[in-house]
């Protein structure tokens, strides 16, 4: 998988996750082969901490870290994290094929033509899509790219060092995703598959052939549309209209008996899937038609490119009834899939219907904790 920015840092073993969100701080520590659950802890990120993935006050945000550490009650101090999606441009490039640094340079130089910010001001790093040494000499060379502002990276990584972390490996948070989904994805190396985050302020898609990434995108739709769309409707302040949205929120045309189960007090026959689902569903057009743009975009950069099956997770994936219609509105099959497969949980410390409904919020912290129990280099 592309490899984010580990070039930084000297790799060490053993690194807890972090996901440092505009919502939620979320960390996973995991330890030993196979990986096995050692703790995790998620709490609220306070608001304006983090803003278009630059953190506004790293102190502040060191001493939320300090508190998510304590709560997880680890020693660890390494660290695995990715940057913010705002923070972050992807880009797939070709170049021709010339020895590692020489493709360094050039692919600084072609990357330059494409990232909206002066070249000296991000942090680049960059992957082959295919092995160097299938591709004939003077052939072109797919690169997947991924730059950073700076002043996102420098943010982050202060606060990481006041909260007493060290980071090992700075990640890019779409494909960090895609680790957990690693043993699935490997099943069948020419299959197609799109993986598709919905997280608090953005969204991510990203294409795979097998385990490699082909595309990415992120798109700035997001769970907090959703949110945003009942506060309106209702009336509500953001927290109240976050909660009604994951109590009743549909993201289908609700059937008679689901609005029968709702209708037997007041506050939901309020708050009716149908009444629900009326507020949202002019965001729930706007995403399943960026998705399908993106595709179709993937599908014409690419050569007719075409995902056979879809992964679904964030959190704004918790909308009940949303793999459904992605699945009747994109012809791709969605599914959302379990973070903790393949991780030994054990059941005297950990709730596992908990872990099970947390599991599409917690697909980026696990994904970053598998590399810090992997190789990092």
């Amino acid at each position: 998988m592309f490899s984010g920015f580990s070039k930084l840092f000297k790799p060490r073993v053993e690194a807890l996750g972090l996901e440092v969100g505009v919502a939620n701080l979320k960390l996973v520590e995991l330890a030993g082969s196979p990986p096995a659950l050692r703790a995790l802890a998620s709490r609220p990120t306070p608001q304006g901490l983090v803003v278009e993935g630059v953190v506004t006050d790293p102190a502040a945000l060191a001493r939320e870290i300090r508190e998510l550490l304590a709560e997880a009650r680890t020693r660890k101090r390494y660290v695995v994290t990715a940057v913010p999606n705002p923070g972050i441009i992807l880009r797939t490039i070709q170049v021709p094929k010339m020895p590692p640094k020489e493709m360094e340079e050039a692919v600084r130089w072609e990357a330059e033509r494409y990232i909206p910010f002066p070249i000296d001001e991000v942090v680049l790093d960059f992957a082959p899509l295919e092995p160097l040494a299938e591709v004939q000499e003077g052939e072109q060379v797919e690169v997947m790219v991924g730059a950073a502002r700076q002043e996102a990276v420098a943010s982050l990584i202060e606060a990481l060092r006041e909260a007493g972390l060290t980071p090992v490996v700075l990640d890019v948070k779409p494909f960090a995703g895609l680790y957990p989904l690693e043993e699935e994805l490997t099943k069948d190396p020419e299959r197609v598959a799109v993986a598709l985050e919905i997280g608090a302020d953005s969204t991510s898609l990203v294409l795979t052939r097998g385990d490699q990434p082909l595309a990415a995108r992120v798109i700035t739709l997001s769970g907090k549309d959703f949110t945003e769309a009942i506060s309106k409707a209702f009336g509500l302040d953001f927290l109240a209209a976050e909660e009604v949205k994951r109590t009743y929120g549909l993201a289908t045309i609700p059937t008679e008996d689901e609005e029968l189960l709702l209708d037997f007090d007041a506050e939901r026959e309020r708050y009716s899937p149908a009444r629900i689902y009326d507020a949202i569903r002019p965001v729930l057009v706007e995403l399943t038609q960026e998705v399908r743009r993106s595709l179709e975009f993937f599908r014409v950069q690419l050569g007719d490119v075409q995902p056979e099956v879809g992964y679904l997770y964030g959190g704004g994936s918790r909308l009940r009834g949303l793999s459904t219609l992605l699945t009747d509105t994109l012809g791709v099959n969605f599914t959302i899939p379990n973070p903790w497969e393949g991780i030994q949980v054990d059941a005297r410390r950990f709730d596992l219907d908990k872990l099970q409904e947390l599991g599409p919020e917690f697909m980026v912290p696990v994904g970053l904790a598998l590399r810090g129990v992997g190789p990092l280099d």
